[in-house]
């Protein structure tokens, strides 16, 4: 017998990470949205199946506003989102029913249509929704701060927290960066992101747990801290409590939600000493399937960058969907299985192109990441020009003597692999490969990769053959997806059209891995079975 389908709903959806984790687990879809319609591209053809480039006649993608006529969808997958929500016109009637869309534009639009369409929040309700997840920005939420109507991002907290209480579902999932526990100041006050985000869904009839988990122990090959919430709605929390009464995790959300509710009016009172989240750092112990999802890869056991790239790193060759030699990677692709994909080359593998002087500065940061003893931040003074010691200079000689660099004549397009005879050679070098951005690093092949993968130019690879950017499709296996998932939309932008565009870059750094997504998912299913809900 299979598992029961549970039903949710997808907000802040993105190109579609999560769903797909949650879909894997057997949850069905009941509508999504997303403000970006290039992310929104990206989700409509994996998570539903619908290509909108050149569809004049989309049947599961609605947009909530546009200033484009819907036969216009190429001048709607550029728009400007927040241009789009001064848009007059509307995929949106009296009659509409969201079972099944995606919904593009903004939470705030879709917000007021509920609160103003009474039917269709019964209709939704009457699907007795059993989740509803999504990551809001919110590193600077307060409920406080909600009186400053200029600042947009800090609404959208407050507004999935009410979209939340409007359809009750069973379950709350909330992911955000790890940013969102930092302090911050507003009015001279200290506020806390995450403890203000858990007041609103206690206002809303939910009761949270917070934690702070880093994927790596979850099969995904990336050193990537998240905060999650989850929420329960309170009748939901009194039969889990019930069950499991002296747990102190809930015990500590049971307080908090009292104290909540007694403080209404004065929330202020309710303060970081009264509740907390559990960092699965320090405390692995408690994330062991019961009330916090169990850790599935413990520290020898992480998946590492060569594990997770290392079958496709080789750009003079084309690869086909579940027919590379990675382990990791037919592993996602049977997890993440799509049969009609098979036998067809992976997408979203084209390499961009670098100048030589690139490719030499990639090479460099390839070498020092290798140093050991302390020597990498030698290495990264001598390249931004700092002073060192003598001694520093001769230690550094000798780590780089273990290593070839990328050497070029000024005036040839040849390149050349080999070590410096001295100091004063790689001196040379660095004087040739100038660069004003110093975020840039290389990827270690023996460990998972660090967690900013939203832009291309951050990290370059590990392999000496491959002096270069890692490619869409890199990246999103570093995120857990298969290879059959293929993003859509521009590669990359720039400039002010950084504001409000999601290239595919940035499609797959801001998605919630599948694999997660998945973890969490079953720990709910889990927990809402034990209690006969599931």
């Amino acid at each position: 017998m299979g598992k029961k389908k549970l039903k949710h709903i997808e907000l802040f959806a993105g190109c579609g990470g999560m769903s797909l984790g949650l879909e894997s687990d057997g949850y069905d879809l009941y509508f999504a949205n997303e403000l970006s319609p290039m992310a929104g591209e990206t989700f409509a053809y994996n998570i539903l199946g619908e290509t909108l480039e050149n569809n004049a006649a989309p049947q599961k993608t609605l947009w909530l506003k546009s200033q484009y006529e819907k036969e216009d969808i190429s001048s709607r997958l550029r728009e400007n989102p927040f241009m789009a929500s001064k848009g007059e016109i509307s995929d949106i009637d009296e009659n509409s029913s969201f079972n099944g869309k995606l919904l593009i534009g903004d939470i705030n639009i879709l917000l007021e249509l509920l609160k103003n369409t009474p039917r269709l929040v019964d209709e939704i309700k009457n699907e007795n929704i059993d989740l509803i997840s999504g990551g809001p920005p919110c590193q600077s939420f307060s409920l406080a701060g909600l009186r400053e109507k200029d600042n947009h991002k800090n609404t959208l907290p407050l507004s999935f927290a009410q979209i939340a209480g409007l359809i009750q579902p069973k379950t709350v999932l909330l992911e955000n960066v790890k940013g969102i526990t930092s302090p911050f100041t507003e009015d001279g006050k200290k506020y806390y992101a995450w403890l203000e985000v858990s007041k609103a869904f206690v206002l809303e009839g939910f009761v949270p747990v917070c934690m702070m988990l880093n994927s790596k122990y979850f099969g995904v090959p990336q050193n990537r801290p998240r905060f999650i919430l989850t929420a329960y709605r309170k009748d939901i929390f009194d039969l889990f409590f019930a069950k499991y009464n002296d747990n102190n995790i809930l015990k500590l959300s049971s307080g908090f939600y009292k104290k909540v509710i007694k403080n209404k009016k004065t929330l202020e009172k309710v303060t970081i000493k009264d509740f907390e989240y559990f960092d699965i750092e320090p405390n692995p112990e408690l994330f062991d399937g019961q009330i916090l999802p169990k850790i599935t890869h413990k520290k020898r056991d992480f998946v590492y960058a060569g594990e997770a790239i290392g079958d496709i790193r080789r750009m003079e060759y084309n690869y086909y969907y579940d027919n590379t030699k990675g382990k990791y990677a037919n592993r996602l692709n049977k997890i993440f299985p799509k049969k009609s994909y098979q036998g067809l080359p992976i997408k979203n593998h084209e390499p961009r192109n670098h100048n030589l002087t690139t490719k030499s500065r990639f090479r460099f940061y390839q070498v020092i990441e290798q140093f050991q003893n302390g020597m990498k931040k030698g290495a990264f003074d001598l390249f931004t020009g700092k002073e060192i010691s003598n001694e520093t200079r001769d230690k550094l000689l000798d780590e780089f003597s273990h290593h070839k660099l990328l050497f070029f004549p000024s005036q040839s397009d040849r390149e050349t692999l080999m070590v410096p005879k001295d100091i004063e050679e790689v001196e040379t070098l660095i004087k040739s490969i100038p660069t004003k951005k110093h975020s840039q690093r290389a990827l270690r092949e023996f460990e998972p990769a660090p967690a900013q993968l939203t832009i291309p130019d951050d990290l370059c690879h590990y392999d000496s053959e491959q002096p270069r950017t890692l490619t869409v499709r890199e990246m999103a296996r570093f995120q857990s997806f298969p290879d059959w998932f293929e993003f859509k939309s521009k590669v990359t932008t720039g400039g002010k059209m950084r504001r409000f565009e999601v290239p595919q870059y940035t499609q797959v750094g801001n998605a919630v891995p599948p694999l997660l997504a998945k973890i969490l998912g079953e720990t709910l299913r889990k927990q809402l079975k034990e209690i006969g809900n599931g």
